[in-house]
């Protein structure tokens, strides 16, 4: 199981918001993510599929609550299940991760660990600079 959260300062977190609250941004941010082919299917929620930057494909639902300034990733299916959550609260972004990989990714899970919290922090650095 992976779990951990990121968080870095913002000072303008309606624009920050405004970046990461569409989903179809995410594979300019998420370098994991290669390509995202989703569809809302109602609002503020989305379904489809993930590809990610290894050579793997999964099913995502995204769900968006402009209330709480909270993006919910949920790997539905795939080498990746559980659940990705991107917050903007008190002056600050954080990415909350909660998800577990398939038996063929395990016996390297805590290298894959740092990967995605690298991944995570050079995220969070792209949206921040993000002009």
């Amino acid at each position: 199981m992976i779990r951990f959260t990121i968080c870095k300062d913002v000072e303008d977190e309606d624009k920050i918001w405004e970046i990461i609250r569409d989903p179809y941004k995410i594979p300019n941010y998420w370098k994991g993510t290669r390509e995202l082919n989703i569809r809302e299917v109602s609002k503020n929620i989305y379904e489809g599929e993930v590809r990610f930057a290894f050579p793997a494909k999964g099913k995502v639902r995204i769900e968006v609550n402009d209330n709480s300034r909270r993006m919910t990733i949920s790997y539905l299916s795939g080498p990746v299940k559980g659940k990705h959550e991107i917050e903007i609260k008190d002056k600050k972004i954080c990415s909350s991760w909660n998800v577990e990989l398939s038996l063929i990714f395990r016996f390297r899970e805590k290298w894959t660990e740092e990967h995605f919290k690298s991944g995570t922090i050079h995220a969070l650095e792209r949206i921040v600079s993000e002009k």
